[in-house]
């Protein structure tokens, strides 16, 4: 076996300019994966922020509008459902007791507060007492307009009375707040009989 001998003080043919050069590139672009890494971790910092900056914005924005839908007054839808509920049935009541006489029998009743609006069904002796309750709603003070939707004899009833439906709109009462426009009417509807039909 040949015995291996080493000089390591013998230069080098030639120097290695290619594995220099490999190796330069190499620690190049390990230090520039390095600087993206480093770029992109403060990237995702910045967005975390900036996520974190606008939820709380949004949070902020919606408890100012809770807020001042809490303090603001009620819409005016509400508002006028709740002052169409105060206004009373008591002057259609007042209207009908003034005019009513015992000849007449109010089969049905219809009374819109918001409307102002009393439509009714009755019965009388004669279509001349019909007339005369007419001539009566129109004389009131409160009445603001009658109008005599039908009449005619009960030809099935041997005493042949009267049938009518008549609607009456009563005036506003000034000292009390009214809705010129109502999508949500209150209505009473009540049937009465009163004696004096034969």
């Amino acid at each position: 076996m040949k015995k291996l001998q080493l000089d390591f003080h013998v230069r080098p043919a030639q120097t290695p300019w290619l594995g220099l050069l490999l190796c330069v590139l190499g620690v190049i672009a390990v230090l520039w994966v390095m600087t993206q890494i480093d770029v992109a971790k403060e990237q995702k910092n910045q967005l975390e922020l900036q996520e974190d900056s606008i939820a709380l914005r949004i949070k902020q924005r919606d408890s100012k509008v809770k807020a001042e839908l809490n303090a603001s007054p009620v819409s005016a839808k509400v508002e006028k459902i709740r002052r169409d509920q105060l206004l009373s049935n008591a002057p259609a009541f007042d209207l009908l007791e003034r005019v009513w006489e015992q000849e007449i029998a109010f089969s049905r009743l219809e009374i819109a507060t918001v409307e102002r609006d009393i439509k009714m069904d009755l019965e009388a002796k004669s279509l001349n007492d019909v007339l005369l309750l007419v001539d009566r709603f129109e004389a009131a003070p409160a009445t603001k307009h009658v109008t005599l939707a039908r009449n005619s004899l009960k030809i099935g009833d041997p005493n042949r009375p009267a049938v009518a439906a008549i609607e009456v709109l009563w005036l506003a009462d000034p000292s009390v707040p009214s809705s010129t426009t109502s999508t949500a009417a209150s209505r009473v509807h009540s049937a009465s009989a009163a004696s004096g039909v034969h």
